[in-house]
């Protein structure tokens, strides 16, 4: 599949989910186990997949009905002894290919995105039990505490009081309503988490564009942002996710109407800031210095928005 058509392919179906009014990143969860990870990952290498993958790949186990979020090359599935059901269609899932040129005695770098193949777990046959059996469900209690301890290691400042969301730059702060004021707790983490994102994009962290007032496209852009990013760590914890920002759907429309490359870019720093905040806690539970301020990663520099 040529890369034009996978960047049409994939905002085309998310603008048909956004103006159905359920975005595809609130729907994977659907008859699955409290407390598993949700994110979809190469069952061979155990490695998550990020950004723009994690749209695609839980786009089709949805359209297809797979009952787990594995996944798998061709070439892995024959390491493994398992083999491709005869007639099953691979899904093209993306990565950021690095090129230097030399023009003049100068180096020039770029990057080229590249697409290949991978089956579910669901489309091969004879695939070794330990690969084909999802993970055991953790106790729902167990799941919310990781989440709790995710915001004290990563070092978030959070305020509970009033009755509004909001994440403060001036102060670095996140401000949540009390607990007790949301209908469940799934909630509760889909909003913290969705500030969150918010709270990585801060300049001594990520240093994302936030935009002015509601409704620009620096503004809209942040919380597409926002609500991607809060899904992707929701799954990587079992959470259900939520969609909270659905006053921003008309915005998000002219953005992806108006640009097939931007649900890619959206993803992808979305994806870094998750990863950032997971990181922030994996370095105090190592005790190790606290993770810095990173570059962008690989497909927000392939895709500028």
């Amino acid at each position: 599949m040529k890369t034009s058509e996978l960047y049409s392919s994939v905002t085309e179906r998310i603008i048909q989910e956004l103006k159905e009014g359920v975005p595809i990143w609130v729907k994977p969860w659907s008859g699955q186990s409290k407390g598993v990870s949700l994110l979809p990952g190469n069952v061979v290498s155990g490695r998550p997949y990020s950004g723009i993958n994690v749209l695609i790949l839980w786009a089709h186990a949805l359209d297809k009905g797979y009952p787990t979020h594995g996944w798998a090359t061709f070439q892995q599935a024959n390491q493994i002894g398992a083999s491709v059901r005869k007639g099953e269609k691979a899904s093209q899932v993306v990565f950021v290919k690095r090129m230097e040129k030399e023009e003049d005695g100068v180096t020039k770098k770029s990057t080229m995105l590249k697409t290949y193949p991978v089956f579910n777990i669901a489309q091969l046959d004879n695939v070794p039990p330990h690969y084909s059996e999802p993970p055991p469900a953790l106790e729902e209690e167990v799941t919310y505490d990781n989440a709790l301890q995710l915001v004290k290691d990563a070092g978030m400042k959070v305020t509970h009081g009033g009755n509004t969301a909001a994440f403060y730059p001036s102060r670095d702060e996140i401000v949540m309503p009390p607990y007790g004021s949301f209908k469940t707790e799934v909630d509760y983490w889909n909003t913290m988490w969705h500030e969150g994102i918010h709270w990585t994009g801060a300049k001594k962290r990520l240093e994302r564009t936030f935009g002015k007032r509601f409704g620009d496209k620096a503004y809209s852009f942040e919380e597409l942002v926002a609500e991607l990013g809060s899904a992707f760590i929701c799954a990587r914890l079992g959470i259900q996710a939520g969609f909270r920002s659905a006053s921003y759907i008309d915005h998000w429309l002219k953005i992806l109407e108006g640009d097939d490359k931007a649900i890619f870019t959206a993803a992808s720093y979305a994806s870094q800031a998750a990863n950032y905040i997971f990181e922030q806690s994996l370095a105090v539970q190592d005790d190790t210095p606290a993770v810095e301020k990173q570059p962008a990663n690989d497909m927000a520099d392939a895709i500028p928005y």
